[in-house]
C-alpha cells in the first residue's frame, strides 16, 4: 500500500519535469514540440530545449488549455503533499522517524517521505 502511495507521488512529480507533447495554438495553424514545466490559471510554461517560455494559457487549444491545467493541478497536489511531510517531520513523532531508511537493491538508503502518511503499521518483535 505504501509503496504504490509512494510510486503515484513520484510519477505525479515526473509529471511536469520533461513532459514532451505537441502544442497546438487556439485556432490550430500552428504547432510546437516542448516539454510541460507548469501551468497555473492564465499562463502556462513550456521548455523548448534549453529555452523555457511561459505565455497566456488562451494561446492554445482547448484540449491542450484542459491538459495543461490537469497537469499543473497534479504538480500542485505533490507540491501540497510534499509539504505535508516537511510540517509531519518537523511534529514530536516525525522527529523520531528522522532515520527513516528504505532497502535499495541489497542494502538500506536514507529515505526521506514523499507525503504525510495516513496509516501507520507498528511491529513488535521479542524473542523468549
Amino acid at each position: 500500500m505504501k509503496k504504490t502511495i509512494l510510486t503515484t507521488i513520484a510519477s505525479l512529480m515526473l509529471a511536469g519535469l520533461g513532459h514532451a507533447r505537441t502544442w497546438t495554438s487556439a485556432d490550430g495553424s500552428k504547432t510546437f514540440e516542448g516539454d510541460f514545466v507548469s501551468c497555473d490559471d492564465a499562463s502556462v510554461t513550456v521548455k523548448r530545449g534549453i529555452k523555457q517560455m511561459t505565455f497566456k494559457l488562451a494561446l492554445l487549444s482547448e484540449k491542450d488549455q484542459e491538459w495543461a491545467k490537469e497537469e499543473g493541478a497534479k504538480i500542485a497536489v505533490a507540491e501540497e503533499n510534499k509539504e505535508e511531510a516537511a510540517q509531519f517531520m518537523d511534529g514530536e513523532f516525525g522527529k523520531a522517524l528522522k532515520k527513516l531508511q528504505k532497502l535499495d537493491g541489497e542494502g538500506f538508503v536514507d529515505h526521506n517521505l514523499e507525503a504525510a502518511p495516513k496509516y501507520f503499521l507498528l511491529y513488535f518483535s521479542a524473542s523468549w
